[in-house]
């Protein structure tokens, strides 16, 4: 791997500067309303926060390319984890049909990891099958055989996510086609536990990424609200360059995936724990509560956007945008609040609870209906099996399936054996 040196280095440091500059016009210039002296003040404010908010073009790769690669291996551990949890449950049944071969159910779960992947990360494969188009066959080769490590890391990485997604698909539904019931049901739990693992796998990456660029971020970092103001700036231009085809589901989803990045930087409190020790509990509560009023704040106008219905509500949701720039540009943090009226949302424990509720109450029905009486252990294994993957499922947005799911469990369990 060929490392960059400092001519190159400071090459791309410099065009990334430019690039910052022209967004930093673009998105000012966006916002209608202001005179040429606050047209100036807030760009040199989105400006100066954008340069301490941003990270090195060194450390940007470095980072990306290290959090990709510990994360395949979690995904891996996590797969092999769950693999063997679903093999010691399948030996432990005691039906008498062919037993698939051990290697089913992890296969199935890295099977299930790599195809939610691959829709997390659509959009980035979308990217490289246009280089691919634009490059050609030739040109992917000579990339892939560079000796730096950026023209390859990425097309390779897609390449071989896909290459092995196929393999291991198809060796999983040919193998699990062959396999008993009682198994294909274990096969379907751990893929269903895989493919709730590959949706968090993009989380993972961002927090190694955060985590190993705070501890070697230079030593001018940012203030606590620069990447709240980037990402807002960013947001409300973009909502004032749609406003004309406001009503387009397009448009609508533009400006929430601007507003994700902008609720994601206002969740950031890392610059204040920072200045504190672990013991300083008080402070640290204090700027956990007004980073998650102001997460609040965002979520708002995301749902907000969501259920605008004429261009009047559009306009109001553009105006209060512009509104929170104009306040975070001038550092005048009495006037956003008032602006936002944001109250601070639930607790992390109570987030957790509501998130998580009805997962637990599935599993607390998976340990209790097998050991009903009038129960048999063949159904209450299927009942459990069921109740699993239903748990894990509902970690997903599909979590409207729980209520039904312990309805036609108990039925199952409570009347199999009338039925027969």
């Amino acid at each position: 791997m060929r490392i960059m040196d400092s001519a190159e280095l400071l090459h791309r440091e410099a065009l990334w500067l430019r690039e910052i500059a022209a967004r930093s016009r673009r998105y000012t210039a966006a916002l209608p309303g202001l005179d040429d002296e606050e047209l100036r003040d807030v760009r040199k404010a989105v400006l100066h926060a954008w340069i301490r908010y941003r990270y090195p073009i060194s450390l940007q790769f470095v980072t990306n390319y290290v959090a990709i690669a510990a994360t395949a291996m979690g995904m891996v551990v996590a797969s092999s984890a769950a693999g063997g949890v679903a093999v010691l449950f399948a030996t432990s049944n005691g039906s008498s049909a062919a037993r698939a071969p051990w290697w089913l159910f992890p296969l199935a779960t890295w099977a299930a990891v790599c195809l939610s992947l691959l829709v997390n990360g659509r959009a980035d494969l979308r990217q490289v099958v246009s280089l691919v188009h634009r490059l050609g066959l030739r040109g992917i080769a000579r990339r892939m055989t560079s000796a730096y490590v950026g023209n390859w890391f990425v097309p390779a990485a897609a390449l071989t996510l896909v290459t092995v997604a196929v393999v291991a698909v198809w060796l999983t539904v040919v193998t699990a086609l062959s396999a008993s019931t009682d198994q294909q049901l274990i096969t379907a739990a751990a893929g269903l536990f895989g493919a709730v693992l590959g949706l968090v796998g993009n989380r993972w990456i961002l927090t190694i990424q955060e985590f190993l660029r705070s501890k070697y971020r230079a030593p001018h970092g940012p203030r606590p609200l620069d990447g709240l103001l980037v990402e807002l700036a960013a947001a409300a231009a973009t909502s004032f360059e749609v406003r004309a085809h406001w009503w387009d589901l397009r448009s609508i989803k533009i400006v929430r995936r601007r507003l994700a990045f902008a609720i994601e930087a206002a969740q950031d409190a890392s610059v204040i724990r920072r200045r504190t020790s672990v013991r300083e509990l008080s402070s640290r509560r204090e700027a956990r509560q007004f980073h998650t009023a102001l997460a609040e704040l965002m979520r708002r106008h995301d749902r907000a956007v969501t259920q605008v219905h004429t261009a009047e509500e559009y306009d109001a949701i553009t105006t209060s945008l512009r509104a929170g720039v104009l306040a975070l540009a001038a550092e005048d943090l009495t006037a956003l609040m008032q602006h936002s009226a944001a109250q601070p949302s639930a607790s992390r424990v109570a987030r957790l609870v509501r998130q998580t509720g009805s997962s637990l109450v599935l599993v607390a029905f998976a340990m209790v209906i097998p050991l009903l009486p009038g129960v048999d252990s063949a159904t209450g294994d299927g009942v459990r099996v069921l109740l699993l993957m239903t748990a894990a499922l509902a970690l997903t947005p599909a979590s409207d399936l729980a209520s039904s799911s312990v309805r036609s469990a108990l039925e199952r369990s409570l009347f199999a054996k009338s039925t027969n």
